[in-house]
């Protein structure tokens, strides 16, 4: 269930990785790191695509691009992305906090996340 906090302050932005998907075929490759995309998500700002690298069953890095086009999205993205991304890799799943302010940046990227959890089987 996705919760909204408030707009943090100040947060560092991060950039995309290259979507990948695998699925772990032997024992030696469960310890392999892998690259899930979830679609983009398009909103009324523009499109919201997450990507999760996954080692195993641990989540070890989350990253989010989102509309930067407009000063306003840029500045509420520059600071809900990373917000968000930290709140799964602390969740480890979907039970994330969003962010009043960035409602419609938080909806889509917990929507985006949903099916890159299910790709990596999460």
């Amino acid at each position: 269930m996705l919760r909204h906090r408030h707009l943090p302050k100040i947060l560092a932005v991060t950039a995309a990785a290259a979507p990948v998907a695998a699925v772990p075929q032997l024992a030696a490759a469960a310890s392999a790191t892998h690259t899930y995309a979830g679609p983009g998500v398009t909103m009324r700002w523009g499109t919201v695509r997450v990507t999760l690298t996954v080692k195993g069953k641990k989540i070890v890095k989350v990253t989010a691009v989102a509309p930067t086009e407009r000063a306003r999205s840029a500045f509420i993205n520059q600071q809900a992305v990373p917000f968000l991304d930290h709140e799964v890799l602390k969740a480890q799943g979907a039970k994330i906090n969003g962010l009043g302010g960035a409602t419609l940046t938080s909806n889509a990227f917990y929507q985006s996340l949903l099916s890159a959890l299910h790709a990596a089987h999460l």
